[in-house]
């Protein structure tokens, strides 16, 4: 007999990895590069989503909220490249903090990558200097036996 497993997004995946780590509070900014997630979100009822104008914003509300408790705050960025530089203030200053907070930008797609894409840039590189953790989600495989 064989199982079936459900096929889901990229979006859905990073979803349903902040609800197991019982995040209850998303802040961030809706735009094209992350647009799976925040779908994901809207259909995640124990998430919070929280919009911010401006990912600068988002990400000293994600400090702000993580100081005081031992569960991180979350903010992801609506694009690619200025919205993941738009984050680097903040980001520097929850390291210095000791906040834990966890940032989430979008890309662009794998095949444009060494192709000058549209608002591209090395993102990995960008946080390294400031940050605990650098995580690209297209390295990652799908190694899981079922995904509930």
């Amino acid at each position: 007999m064989t199982k079936t497993r459900k096929i889901i997004s990229g979006g859905q995946a990073a979803v349903q990895s902040l609800k197991k780590e019982k995040v209850k509070h998303v802040f961030g900014l809706i735009g094209s590069a992350t647009m799976e997630m925040f779908d994901a979100l809207y259909h995640e009822k124990s998430i919070k989503f929280i919009g911010v104008r401006d990912e600068r914003t988002g990400t000293h509300m994600a400090d702000g909220y993580a100081e005081p408790r031992t569960k991180p705050g979350v903010i992801i960025a609506g694009q690619n490249g200025p919205g993941a530089t738009n984050l680097v203030t903040g980001v520097a200053q929850a390291k210095a903090a000791f906040s834990p907070v966890i940032a989430i930008a979008g890309s662009y797609s794998t095949k444009d990558k060494m192709e000058d894409a549209f608002q591209g840039l090395d993102q990995q590189s960008l946080f390294t200097p400031f940050n605990k953790k650098n995580l690209d989600s297209k390295k990652f495989k799908n190694n899981s036996k079922n995904n509930e």
